[in-house]
C-alpha cells in the first residue's frame, strides 16, 4: 500500500486518530458491540475468543474484560488474538496484555493469506475488523486483498464449524478506491436486481432500480447495501445461517474531504452446531435468495443523530472512555 494509506493506519493504532477516543466511535463499542458479544458469550456460557484489530488503548479489549466478556488470567488473555502491522504499536500492545493467544506482525491481509497456521489456529467467536481504509484500495486486485481476507476468514471458520459474530468497519470514501472493484459490485448488484432479489427494497431506500445511478449519487448509500450483499453472498453459500445484519454510519472530518465512517455487524451461525431449544430464536434467513432482498433492506443508524437527539448518553460515553483509558 502506499505512504498515505500507512499514514492512516499508523495513526490509528498509535492512538493519534482522535476518533478513537470519542463518544460516537464508543457508541459503537459500548451499544453496538458490546450487547452482542454478551448475546454471544451467554449462548456459548463462557468468555468468548475475540480477534481485533485494536489500537495501542486497548479500548474494547478493556471494555470486554471489565463486562466479564473476555478472559484475563495472571498469564495473560487465552482468548485474545490481534494482528498489528506497526512495529512501535505491536510492542506497547503486547506489553499491556503481556500474552495472547494469537498475535501477528503485518497486514491482515497478508495474514490471512500467508501465516502457516492460519487454517488451523485462527478460531474466534467474535471477530472484529476495524479497518480504518477504504473496503477496495487501488493497490489491489479487484475483490481480492482485504476482501479475499475476509473469504478466508468466513471459508476457515466454517471449516471448524464456528459459528461466529462479524464486524466490518470501513472508510465510505471513493477516494483510493479501486474502480473496477466497484464496477463488479455494482454489476452483482444489478444482476440480482434484474433477476427480482432487492427490487422493491432498493426502490424504497433511493427512489429507484438504478445500481449505477445510486453508486454515481450515494456513494455511502451504495456501500451500505452493496458491501452486505458481498458478505452474505460468501458466507450463506458455505453453510451457515444468518442470525444478524445491521449498519451504522456517522460522518468524519478528513485532511482533504468529509467522509462517512460504516460498520457492518453479522452473525452467523452453523446450523449442525446449534442448540436448538425452547425459545431460541429461529435465523432470519437461512440461504442466499431470501439473504439478498433481507440485507438491501436494512436502512444505516446514523450514530450522530442518535448521540444528538441523546445529550446524556453522548456525556456518559465520553466519561467511559476516561475509564477504560486511565
Amino acid at each position: 500500500m502506499h505512504d498515505v494509506d500507512r499514514a492512516a493506519v499508523h495513526d490509528k493504532r498509535r492512538g493519534v486518530d482522535p476518533l478513537m477516543g470519542t463518544a460516537t466511535k464508543h457508541f459503537i463499542r459500548k451499544c453496538v458491540w458490546l450487547p452482542i458479544v454478551s448475546q454471544r458469550a451467554s449462548k456459548l456460557g463462557r468468555p468468548v475468543r475475540y480477534f481485533t484489530l485494536t489500537t495501542a488503548d486497548l479500548f474494547d479489549v478493556r471494555l470486554l474484560e471489565r463486562e466479564g466478556l473476555l478472559e484475563r488470567t495472571a498469564r495473560g488473555y487465552p482468548g485474545l488474538g490481534f494482528c498489528e502491522l506497526d512495529d512501535k504499536t505491536y510492542d506497547d500492545i503486547m506489553r499491556r496484555v503481556r500474552w495472547c493467544g494469537w498475535s501477528y506482525k503485518g497486514w491482515f491481509e497478508e495474514m490471512a493469506r500467508a501465516h502457516p497456521d492460519f487454517d488451523t489456529g485462527f478460531c474466534f467467536d467474535v471477530i472484529n475488523l476495524d479497518f480504518i481504509l477504504v473496503p477496495f484500495p487501488n493497490e489491489e486486485s479487484p475483490l481480492e486483498g482485504t476482501w479475499g481476507a475476509i473469504q478466508r476468514v468466513l471459508q476457515v471458520q466454517w471449516n471448524h464449524g464456528r459459528g461466529f459474530d462479524l464486524f466490518l468497519t470501513f472508510r465510505g470514501s471513493r477516494t483510493d478506491t479501486n474502480a473496477d472493484a466497484l464496477d463488479r459490485v455494482a454489476n452483482l448488484l444489478s444482476t440480482n436486481i434484474e433477476i427480482g432479489r432487492g427490487a422493491a427494497e432498493l426502490e424504497a431506500r433511493a427512489g429507484h432500480r438504478n445500481v449505477r445511478k445510486l453508486l454515481d449519487e450515494d456513494y455511502v448509500e451504495f456501500l451500505c447495501m452493496g458491501l452486505p450483499k458481498l458478505v452474505v453472498a460468501d458466507a450463506l453459500p458455505l453453510g451457515f445461517e444468518l442470525m444478524r445484519a445491521d449498519v451504522y454510519k456517522y460522518p468524519r472530518q478528513g485532511a482533504q474531504e468529509t467522509y462517512h465512517i460504516i460498520t457492518f455487524v453479522f452473525a452467523f451461525d452453523v446450523p449442525a452446531a446449534r442448540q436448538r431449544r425452547f425459545g431460541d430464536p429461529p435465523p432470519l434467513v437461512a440461504n442466499y435468495d431470501a439473504a439478498v432482498p433481507f440485507v438491501l433492506s436494512k436502512r444505516p443508524s446514523d450514530v450522530a443523530a442518535l448521540l444528538d437527539a441523546s445529550p446524556c448518553l453522548a456525556r456518559e460515553l465520553e466519561e467511559d472512555v476516561a475509564r477504560l483509558r486511565a
